[in-house]
């Protein structure tokens, strides 16, 4: 403060340390492979499928579907870090001359799509042509899309590749005759009567697409220049002119699956042209041919154990994660072996990541669950847990739940147990153990979070632990206690370390384990004894030559009923 020379009053406001706002919870933190990566590859978040969608493509709700469970049992928000890499499979449908007439192409990259069968069912003419196809997806064994009566015509309302493109969840329609898939560089005019201008591919004499007039745009000076963009093979811009520069479109593409795509593109935000994709092949050929019985698609491949491990460290760039899962892509023709070595390693990454960001003060849990060849073999389920034993690790089966029990635990408050609640499902099966298995399952040596139908419960989580038996929402408390503490005493860094700044600090921290109390969170021991927490605040002269300031703390979170014992006396 400056000092008066004059004769006055000079008045100065300390304002106390305000509180921070309450420590969130049920922030999800997931990696895995997506159908369009992020321009930054950073961390996207979102609080709804439609939004999952919307921010990664509609092919991610097949690739990451933990995350669709999770988003519908309740989470609050999913961070995504993408996973790079892999590749996606295909299957080309031949036509009557045994050639492609279509390319299906996996929407993301993996190997799920291995999984994927198609079916082509034809109807002809009198002449025996085919004018029409029926196409059905089929995942092990279960429809999962089907398109009826499309032909081969642009534009119209019944278009196999338009309809596939803007319908399907899983694939896209890809011409094969095109291998570019480029258009020319060059300026294309329209002439007065408004004519489609064709635009051939680069460097070839077949034509890519042709460009429209708009309807209610007038053709009069209408032109378009198209430009190859640097530093990306694949995109290109596009400029109309009509009188001088009236649209310009960035970074466009033609692949079906970018949101890029051109005639998409064009489609929503052009006044004053429209595209038509073009076929390399004549028209009587354009159709592909019934099938004899299921097709199979190939040459999908996952991304590298390191790429997964990357992308569960990008996870650290936002705090407020407090759970976290891999939604991992597996080979359904890989070896057990391989295959259970595989998620091991993922999942044994997620547990050094939870225990490293709880040492940073964003306290985390991974949840995993158990492969598909290990749930009827209880001896490989107790090495799997082995393999990952920690407070911050929770095993889930049947497989591929782990989204499912992550998101009904992330919209639960960080006291309430999972055991005993309602799991959603969806489309897996609850796992079906006996109660001899359950023993073994449930106890000491596996510690495994088990969903499953139990009578008058229906589908319950049957006991909710992490993999050193210690109930989950023991944990999810402290972790919220660990929160609460490090962002208080965040805002007292800088302060003056006297007695009134560390009593401040110290009636912070006690009102909020407090309200935590009163809410439930914390309780004193069973006898009345012992509160629920204790709190010391204090600077030792060491200390504060070094300006240290430490905090003590014990406190007690509430556990849940597990068992309950009855003895019942019978009187004469």
């Amino acid at each position: 403060m400056s000092t008066l020379i004059v004769p006055g009053v000079r008045v100065e406001a300390r304002f106390d340390v305000l509180p921070p706002l309450p420590a969130q919870s049920g922030i999800l933190g997931a990696v895995g492979i997506v159908d369009r990566q992020p321009a930054d590859g950073g961390l996207v978040g979102v609080t709804s499928i439609p939004e999952l969608r919307e921010s990664f493509g509609p092919g991610t709700e097949a690739s990451m579907p933990e995350v669709v469970h999770a988003l519908a049992n309740g989470a609050s928000e999913v961070l995504i870090a993408p996973v790079p890499g892999g590749q996606a499979a295909s299957l080309a449908l031949l036509n009557a001359n045994s050639q492609p007439a279509v390319t299906l192409r996996a929407r993301s990259n993996g190997a799920w799509a291995n999984n994927l069968r198609a079916e082509v069912r034809g109807v002809a003419n009198a002449e025996g042509t085919i004018v029409r196809v029926s196409i059905r997806l089929l995942e092990d064994g279960t429809v999962r899309e089907q398109f009826d009566d499309l032909q081969v015509l642009p534009g119209a309302p019944d278009d196999l590749f338009d309809t596939i493109n803007q319908r399907s969840r899983l694939v896209v329609a890809v011409q094969p005759g095109f291998t570019a898939n480029r258009p020319e560089p060059g300026t294309y005019a329209f002439n007065d009567d408004g004519d489609p201008v064709a635009v051939p591919e680069v460097d070839s004499d077949d034509n890519l697409f042709e460009m429209l007039v708009a309807e209610g745009a007038g053709p009069d000076g209408l032109s378009v220049e198209i430009a190859a963009m640097a530093g990306n093979a694949n995109q290109f811009s596009l400029r109309v002119l009509q009188g001088g520069l009236q649209e310009q479109f960035q970074n466009l593409e033609m692949n079906p699956d970018s949101e890029r795509y051109l005639p998409y593109v064009l489609l929503t935000q052009s006044r004053l042209i429209r595209v038509r994709p073009l076929s390399a092949l004549p028209e009587d050929r354009r159709l592909p041919q019934a099938t004899a019985g299921l097709q199979p698609f190939t040459g999908g491949a996952s991304p590298t154990v390191d790429a997964y491990r990357d992308a569960i460290d990008r996870l650290a760039d936002d705090t407020r994660i407090d759970l976290v899962l891999a939604s991992i892509d597996l080979d359904p023709a890989g070896e057990d072996d391989a295959v259970n070595a595989r998620v091991r390693q993922i999942h044994q990454a997620l547990v050094a990541h939870a225990v490293t960001m709880t040492d940073r003060g964003a306290p985390r849990i991974a949840f995993g669950s158990i492969t598909a060849n290990e749930a009827d073999e209880l001896g490989r389920i107790r090495d799997h847990a082995a393999t990952v034993r920690n407070r911050r690790f929770v095993l889930v089966a049947p497989p591929g739940a782990e989204g499912a029990v992550a998101g009904m635990i992330g919209r639960m408050n960080p006291q309430d147990s999972p055991t005993f609640k309602p799991v959603p499902l969806f489309d897996l099966t609850p796992s079906r153990y006996r109660e001899s298995d359950l023993n073994r399952l449930l106890g000491p040596t596996t510690n495994l979070l088990v969903v499953q139908d139990r009578a008058g419960r229906g589908v319950v989580v049957l006991k909710g632990i992490d993999t050193t038996g210690d109930q989950i929402s023991v944990t999810r408390v402290a972790d919220r206690a660990i929160r609460e503490t490090k962002a208080i005493s965040e805002n007292f860094i800088g302060r003056l370390n006297n007695d009134d700044a560390r009593i401040a600090l110290r009636q912070q921290i006690f009102a909020t384990f407090t309200r935590m109390e009163r809410e439930g969170s914390l309780v004193p021991s069973t006898d009345g004894s012992d509160p629920a927490f204790h709190v010391n605040v204090y600077s030792t002269q060491l200390d504060f030559a070094q300006g240290i300031v430490r905090i003590d703390i014990a406190i007690r979170p509430v556990r849940a009923i597990d068992y309950i014992y009855a003895t019942i006396r019978v009187k004469n």
